[in-house]
């Protein structure tokens, strides 16, 4: 019943009060509830049912995760000499917030909504929930229509469509990459060229030199196909929430965009997941498809409430990755004690492999730690955050006395920073 049926209802009881006093007014007023009453049952029976209502959603079959995503829906009514007042709920996934939930419309209608998942996997639309009104707008009938739909959440890919745009347009520098190439760089033959006043002197080609009659000079690339290992750490410390996602979902964000720029950059990338023990492995291949594989692979990952084994992972990575590689490793610490196995492993990897751990910050700590404290209460939590900082900062100090490689940023920084310390390290050979 609308409130329009609910407010005639209320004055049809009137004469039935006022019938307390005069108490002929009784039949008639009971006459008039039935009337009202009638002209409500009427008026429902006369609302579209649900054979008659028809509905379309428009929604990517797969979802990124942390970002809007536009769902589109068209709601119509078969035979309709007029528009329909209606109210629309599509049944997304009970866990993916929507950013309407109730619509009301005049059918035929196109609606609107964006959903942002805050969670990888798949999830499953139901029908699409219409309350339509009768032609008197005194009661409501409810019905679905639509069919149910699986979608899946990916991780956020934006990162790797914004490279792929800057690319093209050589703007890499908006996103805070630094592609400078400098003579002498990498090892392997890319051509003889002239040379300049800047080549170094070890570059010059004397045979070629002689050829020619003219100064030249040999320009070296970054070597090719070398392995790049992403080492997804999937334990406790990785399911704090650094945002609205968690520290391994923005992990692994930056992980896409690593492992696309080297499948691009001609190397190959692998990846190993793990928590107390290994989930997942993927060796290290070349080609468009090992990114596909890469993102099926994360889909399902959550973080567990155990601590990591890194003596496990590290232990089932050396026996199928003998090559020396570059292995990112994407963890978190807090002090030197805890992170022992970690730096004791790492130490180990040096030998054979070029380690890398990138740790993602939480700004919110960043945040209390600086903040000027107005009472107590506050004043303890920002002790309690300038120590957990400092424990960090001593972890990340012993890894790079070790002679690790670091990166410790926020979600906002973490991408340009490891694309340009994995360019970095291209660059200079140390691959």
């Amino acid at each position: 019943m609308t409130r329009r049926g609910a407010a005639a209802l209320l004055l049809s009881l009137a004469p039935m009060v006022a019938a307390a006093r005069y108490g002929w007014l009784f039949w008639p007023s009971v006459a008039v509830t039935l009337g009202v009453v009638a002209m409500v049952v009427i008026d429902w029976r006369r609302a579209p049912s649900g054979t008659r209502l028809r509905a379309t959603r428009e929604c990517p079959e797969v979802l990124e995760q942390g970002r809007p995503n536009l769902v589109r829906l068209s709601v119509a009514v078969e035979k309709a000499r007029r528009a329909v007042h209606a109210l629309v709920r599509d049944e997304h996934p009970a866990d993916v917030p929507a950013s309407v939930e109730v619509q009301p419309t005049l059918l035929p209608a196109q609606l609107e909504y964006t959903l942002t998942p805050l969670a990888r996997g798949r999830r499953a639309f139901g029908h699409t929930v219409v309350r339509v009104e009768g032609p008197l707008r005194l009661a409501t009938r409810q019905s679905t229509a639509g069919a149910a739909q699986v979608v899946s959440i990916d991780p956020d890919l934006s990162a790797v469509r914004a490279w792929e745009a800057l690319v093209r347009r050589g703007q890499l520098a908006e996103m805070g990459v630094r592609v400078l190439r400098r003579p002498g760089e990498g090892t392997e033959f890319e051509r003889v060229r002239d040379a300049v006043p800047d080549d170094p002197l070890r570059s010059i080609n004397w045979k070629a030199t002689a050829r020619t009659g003219r100064l030249m000079t040999t320009e070296l690339a970054p070597e090719k196909a070398q392995p790049v290992i992403v080492c997804l750490d999937c334990g406790r410390l990785m399911g704090v929430a650094a945002g609205a996602l968690t520290k391994l979902d923005h992990a692994i964000t930056a992980a896409l965009l690593l492992v696309h720029v080297a499948l691009r950059s001609g190397d190959r990338a692998g990846l190993l997941a793990f928590a107390d023990s290994v989930t997942v492995a993927l060796r290290p291949r070349a080609g468009r498809t090992q990114m596909a594989a890469f993102v099926r692979a994360v889909r399902p990952l959550q973080p567990s409430a155990i601590e990591p084994d890194y003596d496990e992972a590290f232990a089932h990575l050396s026996r199928w990755q003998s090559r020396r590689a570059l292995i990112a490793v994407f963890t978190d610490v807090i002090d030197p004690d805890q992170s022992q196995a970690l730096i004791t492993q790492c130490a180990r990897l040096r030998r054979r492999h070029l380690p890398l751990v990138v740790t993602v910050r939480d700004p919110a700590l960043d945040d209390v730690a600086r903040r000027r404290p107005g009472d107590a209460e506050q004043a303890y939590a920002r002790a309690v955050a300038a120590s957990l900082l400092s424990d960090r900062a001593d972890t990340l100090r012993l890894l790079r006395r070790s002679g690790v490689e670091t990166i410790d940023a926020d979600a906002r920084s973490l991408s340009p920073r490891l694309l340009n310390r994995y360019l970095e390290l291209k660059r200079s050979a140390r691959l």
